[in-house]
């Protein structure tokens, strides 16, 4: 029978292994950029044996996944708790956009944008687990319409389903524009973006 404490002990030093591994390369990746980082650079900062690298890692690019998963799965976790802030919907979408920027705004702009860049078009495998974080958010998206919808608040002339890919689809072309683009406004574009769902194209709430 397994000890539960041995196994803990592994799982443990599994963990605070990447999580030493995660933060070399953040920091090389700060200094030097995600492209011109190599996993020897990372290996030796980390200060550990290139076993150990590729026991946690197969790759840079498996490397880069988990780093990027984490960030989503944070940015998702915010939006779901700023959700749960307000009762209004047309306050909760806009409160939760702005949110996801105002975080990315607060980070190193240049190798975030890389390692968001590599959220977006990477391999097959980061695809799948892109798809379904795009799946959590769009749900909230559509909790947020769902409500709307049932406080007379929501248009009702396009579908909830229409509504949600177009929020969905503000959101990142938002982040993409922020990727490609040095010095972007993200928050005042996100609020922009919130407005103009709401408001201008006159595809969301309606009300004042």
């Amino acid at each position: 029978m397994s000890d539960p404490l041995a196994i803990s002990r592994v799982t443990r030093r599994k963990t605070e292994f990447r999580d030493r591994i995660t933060a070399a390369a953040l920091k090389l990746f700060a200094e030097h950029g995600v492209a011109d980082t190599s996993i020897a650079a990372i290996i030796k900062e980390a200060d550990i044996a290139h076993k150990t690298f590729f026991n946690h890692f197969p790759t840079k690019d498996h490397l880069l996944q988990h780093i990027v998963s984490s960030h989503s799965e944070h940015a998702y976790r915010l939006f779901r708790d700023t959700f749960n802030q307000h009762s209004d919907p047309r306050k909760q979408l806009q409160f939760c956009l702005v949110a996801i920027a105002s975080q990315l705004a607060s980070m190193n702009p240049a190798h975030y944008r890389e390692l968001l860049t590599f959220y977006f078009i990477s391999s097959a495998s980061t695809r799948d687990f892109r798809e379904q974080q795009k799946h959590q958010f769009a749900e909230l998206v559509t909790q947020i319409l769902q409500l709307a919808h049932d406080r007379r608040q929501l248009r009702t002339q396009f579908s909830i389903e229409t509504l949600t890919e177009i929020v969905v689809g503000i959101c990142v072309a938002t982040l993409l524009n922020w990727c490609v683009a040095e010095d972007y406004p993200i928050v005042a574009r996100m609020k922009q973006a919130a407005e103009f769902i709401k408001l201008g194209f006159k595809l969301g709430f309606g009300g004042a």
